[in-house]
């Protein structure tokens, strides 16, 4: 856990993860998106395409209803 936060699903579409961001943002939860395909040079192969969706610890089950209701199974790669 980091600053109140908690890795709660891995994908590997970096656009999967701006849209469910964008979800949990717009039900008013607080998400952030870490990841090589989020920075300056993005990188979207292989492994290095992986990207974390982190929530507000407090949120954490929130957050996995609103995932869930996407497809995207917590804890584990897509």
């Amino acid at each position: 856990m980091t600053d109140g936060f908690v890795c709660l699903a891995r994908v590997y579409d970096p656009n999967l993860a701006r849209v469910a961001a964008a979800r949990l943002q717009s039900e008013g939860l607080k998400v952030r998106v870490h990841g090589e395909s989020t920075g300056p040079f993005p990188v979207t192969v292989g492994a290095l395409a992986e990207t974390q969706i982190w929530v507000a610890a407090e949120e954490e089950a929130d957050a996995g209803v609103v995932l869930h209701e996407l497809g995207i199974i917590c804890g584990e790669p897509r």
